[in-house]
């Protein structure tokens, strides 16, 4: 009886590993394993013309505060949103950019002068691809991190990259959990935000209140099922943010679009943050009726869906 119950918790471990490798021959053969959503045009924007302008026609730039610009690439699967953020002394940038082949400085020299720091929200390969082109990299200082670098030199594993041949980069910052980064006249702070995955992070800004959380929530679809995700983390990371966060703030997600205007940066508010802990709950409790066999996808609220795994795996 031990042996069974060990094998099937090994089987559980590794399921996630399993269905990463074929998430990425999928992409490799450009096909789409992921159960269909139930009502399609959820996701999709309004009619319109897109917020911003157009860029290197790759990058559609969009200012949404002061100081703050919300750098979108259509032509990304799926549409990918970097935020820059430009102080007195110097620019923190959100992310580095889906591709290889596409310079997101090539968008950033029209913004500010001043030099920038790159932080990713957190290591798959459509937030990191475009660290190649920085030289200031700051990164979240985790044991996870850590255990990646040989001093300052990284090289992802493909599970953390999400891919076959991780970038490697050079950290110039490892930034704590909560620890606080002065770009002149504006302060944000590096929030720990696990969930999605283990090393994704939050950028807070209060005195603007907006709160940019990469893919830990934004519209469309949530992606709780790689490894390193986990649903009751995922809980737990919402009720900080929602014990710290005014209830005004305003949550910019690292992927677009709302359903309820044309294409433009992709925001969400607290109350999103609340019906996605009602909707995990709602999972792992079995209440909550998903589409598909092993990935499921499961209704949020009619922005979101998310992506889990089967129920033994919905830890």
């Amino acid at each position: 009886m031990a042996v069974a119950a060990g094998a099937a918790a090994l089987l559980v471990a590794l399921t996630p590993f399993a269905f990463a490798e074929l998430i990425m021959i999928a992409a490799r053969l450009e096909t789409n394993i992921m159960p269909a959503p139930a009502n399609p045009a959820q996701f999709r924007p309004l009619p319109g013309r897109a917020a911003g302008t157009v860029v290197d026609r790759h990058w559609r730039v969009e200012k949404i505060a002061p100081g703050t610009w919300a750098i979108g690439e259509p032509a990304a699967d799926p549409d990918n949103y970097e935020y820059l953020l430009v102080g007195n002394r110097r620019a923190l940038l959100i992310d580095s950019g889906a591709t290889r082949t596409h310079d997101i400085r090539r968008a950033i020299n029209g913004l500010t002068k001043l030099p920038v720091t790159v932080v990713p929200s957190h290591l798959h390969h459509d937030h990191t691809n475009g660290l190649g082109f920085f030289r200031d990299i700051a990164l979240i200082d985790l044991p996870e991190t850590r255990a990646r670098a040989q001093g300052n030199d990284v090289r992802l594993g493909r599970y953390q990259y999400a891919r076959p041949e991780p970038v490697g980069f050079t950290v110039t910052q490892w930034i704590k959990p909560g620890e606080t980064i002065d770009l002149g006249g504006r302060s944000v702070t590096i929030l720990s935000t696990p969930g999605h995955t283990t090393n994704s992070v939050s950028v807070w800004e209060p005195a603007g209140k907006r709160l940019y959380t990469g893919d830990f929530l934004y519209p469309t679809t949530l992606y709780a099922f790689a490894p390193g995700s986990s649903l009751s983390t995922y809980v737990t990371t919402i009720d900080r943010l929602l014990a710290m966060l005014p209830r005004d703030t305003r949550l910019y997600g690292a992927h677009c679009c709302r359903n309820d205007a044309p294409p433009q940066a992709p925001w969400l508010s607290t109350s999103d943050l609340e019906d996605t802990r009602t909707a995990i709950k709602a999972i792992q409790s079995g209440d909550l009726e998903g589409r598909g066999f092993i990935i499921r996808r499961f209704p949020v609220n009619n922005r979101m869906t998310m992506l889990t795994l089967y129920p033994l795996a919905n830890r």
